[in-house]
């Protein structure tokens, strides 16, 4: 076995050289990450991501190829991840300074439109997440905040608690999904046309509201047979 072109590189690695070579780098990065403990795992910072999802391309390309140095990528994971741990620490006492802090989305059932766009979200992902956390109505939203570490966090109010009809004795309402019908002053007539609705009919419910159709942001029409309305913003 020529240990210079294990550690260096050469023309060529045997398959005991090249078990050797995956067997160190495994078990390298399997001790950093302990050592980073949960907060480095759990919590996927923009730092963290490029620290974890870069190493293991490196790891990956020093276990198979023969011209690769295997020290120079020991080198490249140990300075990565001291890197990461400098900005974690940094980020646990000056979270300003590197972290991201959460960002209101939705308020009394309104929409943040400023928000979301600061996040990068457009309204079809938001209500898909609000489905995802069980939640089928905007006007069900007390608080919705996209935490640093991508996931979001709801507030209902408390007259849309599950609970609430149980305890009145109500009879319960079928769950459905809230369908748009109006996004940006557009009517979305597909939709429309799928309920058997008329624009008219929508233009009316709208009006009750003390809008009209050209400033309305987003209308939807909920599982409670509701129409929920947010307005464009000023």
């Amino acid at each position: 076995m020529d240990w210079n072109n294990f550690w260096n590189g050469g023309n060529s690695l045997n398959p005991f050289e090249i078990f050797l070579r995956a067997t160190i780098l495994y078990f390298l990065i399997l001790s950093i990450t302990r050592l980073m403990g949960p907060r480095q795992v759990g919590i996927v910072s923009a730092f963290n991501f490029i620290t974890h999802a870069g190493m293991a391309h490196v790891a990956t390309a020093r276990m198979v190829n023969p011209e690769s140095s295997l020290t120079a990528a020991l080198v490249i994971i140990m300075v990565a991840y001291s890197l990461s741990l400098l900005l974690s620490w940094i980020d646990y006492k000056f979270p300003s300074m590197v972290g991201t802090s959460p960002i209101p989305l939705v308020k009394n059932g309104q929409p943040i439109w400023s928000k979301l766009k600061k996040a990068h979200i457009t309204i079809d992902d938001l209500l898909a997440q609000l489905r995802l956390k069980k939640v089928h109505n905007l006007s069900e939203v007390a608080e919705a905040i996209l935490e640093p570490m991508g996931e979001l966090s709801i507030i209902k109010k408390p007259e849309s608690s599950p609970v609430t009809r149980s305890l009145l004795n109500l009879p319960q309402t079928p769950m459905g999904i809230s369908t748009i019908l109006i996004y940006d002053g557009k009517v979305k007539m597909e939709e429309l046309n799928a309920f058997g609705l008329r624009e008219n009919w929508l233009e009316a419910e709208i009006a009750k509201k003390g809008y009209s159709i050209p400033q309305v942001m987003l209308a939807t029409l909920e599982s409670t047979g509701n129409i929920h309305v947010s307005v464009k913003v000023k």
